[in-house]
């Protein structure tokens, strides 16, 4: 893999990551479709390589949202104080990403190895596109349902805020993370779609999926810390640093350019995108 690949493979994870087009499937079908050889997935090195880009990419969504992540971490010192999980609005959102973000951990233990294995595989490549294309198709209709399901008069851009949700809902909303365990599902859009379709509000559903995310990008990362260590990966690092730098500045600008724009837009442009790319890989592949 040469520096330019690796810059590119960090700029794409901490811009895809985050806006909802599954990074998962840009890095499996962009080197595919530029005859990139990436055979080298499965080696300590580029392991190594993929750990740094994704705790690049968590560090960004750390530090985009440190007032709201403040808030809750003094919310469960409360919480420990007090003996009472919820005591005001602060503490129930923070139980709310506890809820969202168990079973969506215990599922990528069980599952995540197996899924990348298949679908990294070029025989399936093509499946990722159609995936995709799914992934599009899935945020339309969010967007078609929330527009029929506002009352006349209103905008569908309003909606309840997060505290608002009960655990059951932000639990399942945290669960559907697990879909993007499959390439072409984007982590950020079905959060994002399951938490319009509870009654949340585009910039409240979008705080929620990132801040969910932060974790489980976070953590899932930290478990593969070890991978740097090994002597076959170190010399690595000499393309993973400056492409974990790209990734979390892309990261973090992502973040800001969405925040701003679902206050006042919807999904069905990145479906709209999600669709024809999709359709244009299915068929080059083809």
């Amino acid at each position: 893999m040469t520096l330019l690949q690796a810059l590119i493979l960090g700029a794409l994870q901490g811009f895809s990551e985050l806006f909802p087009i599954s990074s998962l499937a840009q890095t499996i079908l962009l080197p595919a479709l530029l005859k990139w050889d990436m055979s080298n997935r499965e080696n300590p090195d580029f392991l190594a390589f993929v750990v740094l880009l994704h705790l690049a990419t968590a560090i960004a969504l750390l530090i985009y949202f440190w007032k709201d992540w403040r808030i809750v971490f003094l919310a469960w010192i409360g919480s420990a104080k007090r003996g009472q999980l919820v005591y005001d609005e602060a503490s129930k959102f923070a139980w709310l990403l506890v809820a969202g973000t168990v079973v969506v951990g215990a599922v990528g233990l069980a599952f995540e190895k197996k899924l990348r294995k298949l679908f990294e595989d070029p025989k399936y490549i093509w499946v990722v596109a159609v995936v995709l294309v799914a992934n599009g198709v899935m945020m339309i209709l969010a967007d078609f349902i929330k527009k029929r399901q506002t009352p006349p008069g209103s905008s569908e851009i309003q909606g309840k805020r997060a505290p608002e949700l009960t655990f059951i809902e932000g639990t399942a909303i945290g669960a559907t993370q697990s879909f993007a365990l499959v390439p072409g599902i984007s982590r950020s859009g079905v959060t994002i779609v399951a938490g319009l379709l509870a009654g949340l509000s585009y910039e409240e559903a979008g705080r929620f999926a990132f801040m969910l995310a932060t974790p489980v990008i976070g953590l899932a990362a930290v478990l593969k810390v070890p991978s740097l260590l090994k002597p076959e990966a170190r010399h690595m690092l000499a393309l993973g640093i400056p492409s974990a730098i790209v990734a979390g500045a892309t990261a973090y600008l992502s973040t800001r350019f969405l925040m701003r724009y679902f206050q006042h837009n919807r999904l069905s442009p990145f479906g709209a995108f999600c669709i024809v790319w999709g359709l244009f890989a299915l068929w080059i592949l083809h």
